[in-house]
């Protein structure tokens, strides 16, 4: 018991040492023509971090360019989680990066980020030769976003049949390393089954502790069916018992 002790107290002067060099964390300048710029604060970034480093590692040489985020449920992290994951990727000074949000039932980036005026996702596929000059950028990096707001005619599931949207994920593929979709749920709507199969793969977002097995393993089977390659599983909103650097020793 001893030196499991001193084992313990050893590491953790360890673990606060690092942490005197930690840098603090990433902000995004979001600038706006006539107003005050705003900061949209990116705490906690690791668990993306971590995200980020096994795609590019299991899909090297950009492989694997459109990713769609699918949730299971309505609050369960899954735009935050885009939103997260195309800021950490963005902070490569190499990768030109471009979050597009296609919930168009219940769109919240435009809320999120305070762009009201931002260019609707809609309107870019009726008009993509405008899309260079209104492609909304945030911050320093080359993080680019693409956000919903009005309707369309063909409502969810014809837009994302049409013609006009394959012309227009394929304009996003030539000029952008990574495009991140933001979808809705899994069980919740059924534009995800277009969706899935035109992008490269799907990362399936899960809540801990709030998740059903079931219900994970459900949305799991959908995607496939659908024809949506399942790239891997993130769990969001994990709780850690212990301190991290306990975990990183076991």
């Amino acid at each position: 018991m001893g030196k499991t002790y001193e084992a313990l107290k050893r590491a953790e002067a360890e673990n606060r040492q690092k942490h005197l060099e930690v840098v603090r964390p990433a902000k995004i300048r979001l600038s706006k023509k006539g107003k005050a710029a705003r900061y949209l604060k990116l705490d906690h970034l690791r668990p993306y971090e971590h995200l980020k480093t096994s795609l590019m590692s299991r899909y090297p040489n950009r492989s694997t360019k459109t990713i769609l985020l699918n949730g299971t449920k309505h609050g369960g992290g899954c735009s935050t989680t885009a939103l997260n994951l195309a800021a950490t990727l963005a902070q490569d000074p190499d990768l030109k990066v471009i979050l597009v949000e296609v919930n168009l039932r219940t769109p919240s980036l435009k809320k999120t980020l305070k762009i009201e005026d931002a260019p609707d996702l809609t309107e870019l596929v009726d008009n993509m030769d405008q899309m260079s000059s209104r492609i909304e950028k945030i911050g320093s990096e080359n993080l680019y976003v693409i956000a919903c707001g009005g309707s369309s005619l063909l409502g969810p599931l014809g837009l994302f049949e049409s013609k006009q949207f394959d012309q227009f994920l394929q304009t996003l593929r030539d000029r952008f390393d990574y495009v991140i979709l933001d979808a809705p749920p899994v069980p919740v709507f059924s534009e995800f089954r277009v969706l899935c199969k035109k992008v490269d793969g799907v990362v399936l977002v899960v809540q801990a502790e709030k998740t059903r097995r079931q219900v994970g393993l459900q949305a799991k089977r959908e995607i496939e069916e659908a024809g949506g390659k399942l790239l891997g599983v993130f769990l969001n909103r994990r709780k850690y018992y212990i301190p991290s650097w306990i975990y990183k020793r076991l």
